[in-house]
């Protein structure tokens, strides 16, 4: 079994602590949380990352925390070499990212930025058929948002854009992003200042690419749909994970998306396997430094 600890103790951690749990490969140690109140049976929490690193023998990390701590967990633990999942968008700039993968580089760690979608049974499909089709695409059109979150400082593109336009840059990572354009729409409601922005973009000169993202969706959407030169489309549903050819369902998750990266995750901690660390890493950064001509994170 795979020693395991986790960092944070939201909503959020609460899904990952129950996947971890029921995942064969994984047996979970340890939490680190600041809240007075947080129990977990049987398990040993603690408010201190290094007291937690130094009191147990862990052979990864889950950080399930605000992405402000990655950069701090990446440094205390090179000094154990631990494999770590980080929470998305991986660090707060693109000097950050890059810091991050310098520390994976130069002490052999494994670093996964958590696209947990990345890793989904109908996202791996989707990206075969996308790359079978590579020749014949004319657009990509992406939705994503829903009601909320509303951070105060924080746009919503870093929440609900994040995943599927580092899935660009993990398939065309060798492509020129160009003429990036963005609008964006501000309204206030009662649970807060929302916006829903635009961006608009070409890959090389061949593809355009629409982006719609926000807080201030009807309901919660994540979905990407590739046209191509015939008009039939591809589409990726990331909340029902289901993949369709035009209208036409063609597959549908056996897993969740999270077991789904575990799996990579364990085989590459096992294995010694650093390049999907690498390529995710890479294609996080890239988004990030994308990301960062529109809005800070």
């Amino acid at each position: 079994m795979i020693k395991i600890a986790l960092i944070g103790c939201g909503s959020w951690s609460y899904t990952i602590i129950k996947e971890v749990e029921k995942h064969k490969n994984f047996k979970l140690i340890s939490i680190v949380c600041r809240k007075n109140n947080f129990l977990y049976e049987n398990i040993k929490i603690y408010k201190n990352i290094e007291q937690m690193l130094a009191e147990n023998s862990l052979d990864c990390i889950y950080v399930a925390a605000d992405p402000n701590v990655n950069l701090q967990v990446t440094h205390l633990s090179k000094k154990y070499k631990i494999p770590l999942i980080l929470e998305k968008p991986l660090a707060n700039s693109y000097l950050e990212s890059l810091e991050i993968g310098m520390i994976a580089e130069k002490n052999n760690m494994i670093i996964y930025p958590n696209l947990t979608n990345y890793f989904s049974e109908s996202f791996v499909r989707f990206r075969k058929l996308t790359e079978e089709n590579f020749d014949s695409i004319r657009q990509i059109i992406i939705y994503e948002g829903n009601i909320g979150p509303f951070r105060k400082k924080i746009h919503p593109i870093w929440d609900w854009g994040f995943h599927s336009i580092s899935f660009l840059f993990l398939l065309f990572g060798n492509k020129e992003f160009l003429n990036p354009i963005n609008k964006e729409i501000k309204l206030n409601n009662k649970l807060g200042k929302g916006i829903v922005a635009k961006f608009n973009f070409n890959i090389d000169k061949n593809i355009f690419v629409k982006v719609i993202t926000g807080n201030l969706f009807k309901k919660k959407i994540r979905k990407i749909k590739i046209i191509l030169e015939n008009n039939d489309y591809i589409e990726n549903d990331m909340i029902l994970h289901n993949l369709y050819f035009n209208k036409l369902k063609i597959f549908s998750n056996n897993k969740t998306p999270i077991s789904s990266l575990l799996d990579s995750f364990s085989h590459a901690v096992k294995d010694n396997n650093y390049e999907t660390s690498k390529r995710l890493i890479e294609a996080s950064g890239k988004t990030i430094k994308f990301l960062e001509k529109f809005y800070k994170c």
